[in-house]
């Protein structure tokens, strides 16, 4: 992990309330060049709740109206997929439907256009999600996805630590899971980190799924994260 996810982590552990804590995220993404953000939360393929968002005015008060929920192929995939992707990915094999184009196209023109979507499961079939997306026409930056995962990760395990969502329980790893964890920090593969600890590859897999089992991880990044925040590994 680069220097900036490791400050804004350490940026994170500061703020006391979640309104300093949205402030500071909305900084790091504005950086990545995406002006609309939003924070929300689904069950069955269904918005439940949304925290907060920043969008252009009459974006979200329409979004609502039109209950465009029930046909945001944005909002159907969380459900399906762990890890981060481009609103232009969610286009199925027969395309996208009518109903569907017209959304998109009512987004553009309400000053939303290409954006990416973080999924985060929860308890049951409950995923919350957060949304960037530009304010004018062009691409999602592809350069830049795992940097705004991290730190939308981080944001969301800060968030419901200060709301209090999250109960904080001591997680106990091995020495090898630890290590293993560590060296995944560093960017090494199941393999250079085998070569490195002197065991196969299987057994990294084998301690790294462990360890992401016990932290209650969907994937090797969060647990790295989740590791950081309980001071299981060091930043």
């Amino acid at each position: 992990m680069g220097t900036n996810i490791e400050t804004f982590i350490e940026s994170t552990r500061r703020v006391a309330t979640p309104a300093d804590l949205k402030k500071l995220f909305l900084n790091a993404v504005a950086d990545q060049g995406y002006e609309n953000a939003v924070f929300a939360r689904t069950n069955n393929r269904r918005l439940v709740s949304v925290p907060w968002s920043v969008f252009p005015p009459g974006y979200l008060d329409t979004y609502r109206a039109e209950g465009w929920d029930r046909i945001d192929p944005v909002v159907q995939k969380v459900h399906s997929i762990r890890g981060p992707f481009k609103w232009c990915e969610t286009c199925p094999t027969g395309g996208f439907t009518r109903q569907q184009k017209s959304f998109f196209e009512s987004c553009r023109e309400l000053g939303v256009h290409s954006g990416i979507t973080i999924p985060i499961r929860g308890a049951g079939q409950e995923v919350d999600l957060i949304s960037l997306s530009l304010r004018v026409r062009g691409d999602a930056p592809s350069d830049g996805m795992a940097h705004i995962y991290m730190v939308s990760l981080q944001y969301w395990l800060t968030h419901c630590e200060l709301t209090d969502r999250r109960e904080e329980k001591p997680v106990q790893l091995t020495s090898q899971e630890v290590e293993c964890l560590r060296w995944c920090k560093e960017g090494k593969t199941n393999w250079e980190i085998g070569e490195i600890l002197k065991i196969s590859e299987k057994t990294v897999e084998f301690h790294l799924s462990n360890g992401m089992r016990k932290l209650g991880a969907g994937n090797r990044i969060t647990a790295v994260i989740m590791a950081i925040k309980s001071g299981i590994i060091p930043l």
